[in-house]
């Protein structure tokens, strides 16, 4: 079970001055300067310039409200958004975003973001400097609107489209980088981070989020290199136990030996003559790679980062319940103590831990763990008659669970509930694929990705809803091991 940080973007106390808009909004700023016939505000992450006759009054000396509130109607305020919860057997790292706020119905045409005013806007953005501010604010908003929706891959769009307007503009460049992350494209993050830090060389948050990204990409050590200098910046307790917790990491991957392939990025105890042991690992690597691109019909756009470890090294840096074998946390994480050679267990837990990888870029973090878990197990080898003593016990007794409470995650069960949680997942899984077939596996993936929570996938694509599910999975289920 991996560290958590909450990446969140204090502020200190301030004071603000208050924009009235003549449309009832109002624009929340640290500074506002006129200058004739227009008036500019420095908001949290910026200058923005407005025509004057937009505005109603100026009331200057208010309070500034923290980072977070949604008293703003500008994209001068920021709104916090967890990220969805972890569907893996691990945390993860947090991140609080910091989104930009505003009357969304001015972006959006009947429940959906206006594409035409965006076209509009876009197409009216070189005819001058208040006209392009236009442009990018609303992109940036329908940017933050998608998030809001889960919909991180319309968001990225609209976000880089954002930067078309003004590539250096710190916010748009930091909602660019918290997209990245959240669809764990750290390399794209990193490189938005570095153009922000080029002209906020000490930026708090700037750093945070290039450690964030540093950690995945790259290594403990350089996250911390950024951390360290966040930390000067701004001393901050979260920020600090995390630097700690990775020490240790960082303390371990120093002992350690690494390799590379195409796809991925491996680290391992070991003396010389383990090297041999990595090329293994690396060539069933590459080889589940090839087979799960072409079942889940999805390229992996970032390297994966693989640690194997001694069991304590595991336990320690994971913090895993005692039953998880491995865990994927934007790094798979495997204990292999005493192994020299590639076994075939350790390359069923490979391939397991590589779906989920796969999984979470291809869906952006939206899938539920049973099917996440269900089809890491199916495509690994494991199939629902690895489970058919539990499933036969409760099944037979009608005491199983039912699939909509095993959404999240099962690191709240027991080694025996979490063993029926496993078997009941893959074995929908199972049924899926040989009642509607395999294709559709890929197809609730895309649906999921695309926004909508599994229970509409399931109508959409399977016609189903979660009865007709529960019910069909017992079905199968009570055919094959039920006596």
């Amino acid at each position: 079970m991996g560290c958590a940080l909450l990446l969140a973007l204090f502020a200190l106390p301030a004071r603000a001055d208050t924009i009235v808009l003549k449309n009832g909004s109002r624009i929340i700023a640290e500074s506002i300067v006129e200058q004739g016939d227009k008036i500019t505000y420095e908001g949290q992450y910026g200058s923005v310039t407005i025509p004057r006759t937009q505005v109603e009054r100026i009331e200057r000396g208010g309070p500034m409200p923290p980072r977070g509130s949604a008293t703003s109607s500008s994209t001068g305020s920021y709104a916090a958004f967890g990220n969805a919860p972890s569907s893996r057997k691990t945390t993860e790292l947090p991140m609080t975003l910091w989104l930009p706020t505003g009357n969304d119905n001015t972006i959006l045409l009947n429940g959906a973001i206006n594409e035409r005013l965006l076209s509009d806007l876009a197409r009216e953005a070189w005819s001058g400097d208040v006209q392009r501010q236009n442009a990018l604010n609303a992109h940036m908003l329908a940017a933050a609107y998608e998030i809001r929706q889960r919909r991180t891959a319309a968001a990225s769009k609209l976000a880089e489209q954002a930067l078309v307007f003004s590539s250096q503009d710190r916010t748009a460049l930091l909602l660019a980088a918290q997209i990245d992350l959240l669809g764990r494209n750290y390399s794209e993050a990193r490189e938005h981070l570095l153009v922000a830090q080029a002209n906020h060389p000490e930026s708090w948050e700037i750093l945070v989020y290039l450690g964030y990204a540093a950690y995945y990409a790259e290594s403990a050590e350089r996250a911390i290199y950024y951390w360290k200098q966040a930390y000067t910046l701004r001393p901050d307790a979260q920020l600090r136990a995390f630097m700690d917790q990775m020490e240790k990491e960082a303390a371990v991957e120093g002992g350690q030996r690494d390799a590379e392939s195409y796809h991925f990025m491996l680290k391992w105890e070991g003396t010389g003559e383990s090297e041999r042991f990595g090329k293994q690992v690396l060539e069933i690597l590459e080889q589940h790679y090839t087979a799960l691109e072409i079942s889940l019909h999805f390229t992996q756009r970032e390297p994966v980062s693989v640690i194997l470890y001694t069991a304590e090294q595991f336990q320690d840096i994971t913090q895993a319940p005692s039953w998880a074998g491995a865990v994927y946390n934007g790094k798979i994480r495997v204990p292999v103590q005493g192994l020299t050679s590639m076994t075939a267990d350790l390359a069923r837990v490979l391939k397991h831990e590589l779906v989920h990888a796969i999984i979470f870029q291809f869906v952006q973090g939206q899938c539920p763990v049973w099917l996440n878990e269900g089809i890491a197990e199916a495509e690994s080898g494991r199939g629902s008659s690895a489970y058919a003593r539990s499933l036969s016990r409760v099944f037979g007794a009608s005491r199983q669970l039912p699939m909509q409470a095993l959404e999240g995650g099962f690191t709240r069960f027991n080694s025996a509930t979490a063993t029926v949680a496993y078997g009941q997942s893959v074995a929908a899984v199972e049924m899926i694929r040989e009642k509607y077939g395999e294709h559709q596996i890929p197809e609730l993936l895309k649906v999921l990705r695309d926004g909508q929570t599994l229970e509409a996938a399931l109508r959409t694509v399977l016609r189903l809803t979660y009865e007709d599910l529960n019910a069909e999975v017992a079905e199968y289920v009570n055919k094959l091991y039920v006596r």
